[in-house]
């Protein structure tokens, strides 16, 4: 199922986010490939904490029509925020 689809994500912001201690926001730039066509390129907020990392699901509904997609996202993004995790630092990626 996930080998039609290639995933390229880049880390473009990380936000420390002040009502809620020790938690981190990271923006996400995703382009998604199904074969030659790009069926997707947007940014995702991804959600760090203590206990794990959690992409924002109301964002990931509003902004993937394809059912498949929709379900891959979110384990693709944890998947390539995890290695990353303790070094992300707040401020502008490029």
């Amino acid at each position: 199922m996930n080998e039609e689809f290639k995933f390229y994500f880049s880390v473009k912001k990380v936000v420390v986010i002040e009502d809620a201690q020790n938690i981190k926001e990271v923006l996400v730039h995703a382009k998604i490939k199904k074969g030659r066509n790009v069926c997707l390129e947007n940014e995702f907020p991804v959600r760090i904490t203590e206990i794990g990392i959690f992409p924002v699901p109301k964002a990931i509904a509003e902004r993937v029509e394809d059912p498949i997609l929709r379900r891959i996202l979110p384990f693709e993004l944890k998947r390539y925020i995890k290695p990353q995790k303790r070094f992300l630092e707040p401020g502008d990626y490029s």
